[in-house]
């Protein structure tokens, strides 16, 4: 596969559903907000790193459960090297993950 052209940073925002009010968990404390689990979940993400991938650089929580999303972003997609017919290399996603593959 060719080299990533130089990546640019990119921003990105979503909402995550908000819980009820007055919802409790079984234990009667309050419910984590989904917000909070994807922030921590993020953190996950941030790990992950690899040449040939756009990497996720941060994550801020704003208010009503708003989360923006920095990252890398490249102008060109896998469908644009598809569509020019580039040779592109692939592999399954599980094991780049856990790091049994070398690309």
């Amino acid at each position: 596969m060719f080299p990533l052209k130089d990546a640019e940073m990119g921003a990105f925002t979503f909402f995550a559903s908000a819980l009820p009010h007055d919802v409790c968990g079984s234990n009667g404390l309050p419910l984590t907000p989904n917000s909070i689990k994807i922030l921590g979940r993020f953190q996950i993400l941030k790990t992950i790193t690899h040449p040939r991938l756009c990497q996720y650089v941060d994550i801020s929580r704003g208010k009503h459960e708003r989360l923006v999303v920095v990252a890398e972003h490249c102008e060109r997609s896998l469908e644009d090297l598809l569509r020019e017919r580039k040779p592109v290399r692939y592999c399954r996603t599980s094991t780049l993950l856990h790091g049994q593959q070398k690309l």
